[in-house]
């Protein structure tokens, strides 16, 4: 047992005595936990493993014995009164009742398969209807379109026989991070250290948000991978004086690099916060860098991707550099045939090509048989913050939990649907999302008064 009522804030170090043996370390406190218990990461602390490696961390192999491998008692933990840097991507680990992440036991989806689709303010919201009309279909599954809209849609041309979409199966998504890593390794991203982190300067093209659910003793975690979403109506593109970020024909949301000037508007405006600005020349050997690219670094990048300078804007591209390789490939083997369509499962994205789960797929939404138009009509489908009509091209599949009954902490219900009811009311009863006759016209009168004294 351990009496460990003295820690009260992430990053306090403490020095952990086993015996004879000891070793120092920050802590940081997770819901769930159990109780007088701590948790030590293995493979930290290296003093031989290059410059990158070496001193990172702290090595707990100095407290494990080959008596007690795993798990040992009798510990004693005492604080040093110091504090050491641990950076975190995500501070905030709720959703505060929001349809960010949408799931159900596999009960109410035999009951309610369409429940993704009846979570969120787009749930019961009227469409205002579409801002402006895309030269291309809307491919994203939003599910409160109008009829109107939808003949419209089934009547327009694609514009192109590629259009490229994604979807993320939440059911699959086991937290890895591998596809953190290989977007890393593939774009060219540049690693800028915890200091930068810590400043909310993180340059990975993917992040991996965590959501906690419920009792902070015992609470269901859910993990989100979260990219750019490559919005049909994205915000990001309004807001850039310089038309730096903007739309290609086969519906992905392009940087071009020499045009951007560093505003950051596209960022301020994305509510994905997905886009990444390079405060740094971390890989980038510009006029002023000394002459001649180290070998590590030459043998690090991939020579299909741009290597992007100080003061540039960036963020996932759906690895541009495949799909326009591929076609390319396409093209060349067509000759005059004209048969430049690709099959599907011609292209995958770093991400996709390293998750172990096959949680992350990729296609053509322009073909009517691809993986991934076949997930887009699952009724799982939805869209992240869908109310604001960006008709996004990644959307995710909704998780589903099987508990057993005959445990102990078993719930009816996930405890994100259950905060989420708690919010918003529960959107398996008619009268969700429903208002009074009284409410709208509250509204109307707030709005005339907010109308005359703006007048």
């Amino acid at each position: 047992m351990l009496d460990i009522k003295f820690i009260r804030e992430n990053r306090d170090l403490v020095k952990i005595e086993v015996g004879d043996h000891s070793v120092s370390g920050p802590i940081w406190i997770q819901p769930g936990q159990a109780a007088d218990t701590l948790i030590c990461t293995l493979g930290y602390g290296r003093s031989q493993t290059g410059r990158v490696g070496t001193g990172s961390g702290f090595n707990a192999y100095s407290i494990r014995t080959s008596d007690a491998p795993w798990h040992v008692s009798g510990v004693k933990v005492t604080p040093t009164g110091r504090k050491y840097q641990l950076a975190c991507t995500q501070d905030h680990s709720a959703m505060e009742g929001r349809a960010i992440i949408r799931e159900a036991n596999l009960e109410q989806y035999h009951e309610h398969p369409d429940f993704a689709g009846m979570m969120g303010i787009e749930a019961h919201a009227a469409n205002a209807g579409r801002m402006y009309d895309p030269k291309y279909r809307s491919y994203a599954k939003v599910g409160n379109e109008t009829e109107a809209e939808k003949k419209r849609d089934e009547a327009l041309d694609p514009g192109s026989i590629h259009q490229w979409g994604m979807t993320i199966d939440l059911n699959s998504c086991v937290g890895c991070n591998s596809c953190v890593v290989a977007c890393q390794s593939e774009n060219n991203i540049p690693i800028v250290g915890k200091d930068q982190v810590d400043r909310g300067r993180e340059m990975h093209w993917i992040r991996l948000d965590r959501y906690y659910a419920g009792d902070v003793e015992d609470p269901q975690v859910v993990i989100q991978p979260m990219a750019c979403q490559h919005c049909e109506k994205a915000p990001c593109e309004s807001v850039c004086p310089v038309n730096a970020t903007a739309h290609d024909d086969e519906g992905l949301n392009v940087m071009i690099y020499n045009r951007c000037i560093g505003t950051r508007y596209c960022s301020n405006n994305c509510p994905y916060k997905v886009r990444r600005f390079n405060y740094l020349d971390k890989l980038y050997q510009g006029p002023l860098a000394k002459k001649g690219t180290p070998e590590l670094i030459k043998i690090l990048m991939n020579p299909e991707v741009t290597v992007r300078m100080r003061g540039v804007m960036e963020k996932c591209t759906y690895c541009a550099q495949r799909i326009e390789s591929a076609k390319i490939d396409q093209l060349k083997k067509a000759k005059d045939s004209g048969d430049i369509e690709l099959l599907d499962g011609t292209i995958t994205p770093a991400c996709a090509q390293s998750c172990p789960a096959d949680a992350i797929v990729f296609g053509n939404l322009a073909d009517p048989e691809s993986e991934v138009t076949k997930l887009k009509h699952n009724s799982r489908n939805y869209e992240v913050l869908g109310y604001l009509d960006n008709k996004t091209r990644t959307t995710f599949l909704a998780k589903l939990r099987n508990p057993n009954k005959k445990m102990p902490d078993y719930v009816e219900q996930p405890h994100t649907f259950e905060e989420y009811s708690a919010r918003s009311g529960n959107p398996f009863e008619s009268h969700h999302g429903e208002e009074s006759e009284s409410d709208h016209e509250t509204e109307a009168h707030v709005g005339e008064q907010e109308d005359g004294g703006a007048h």
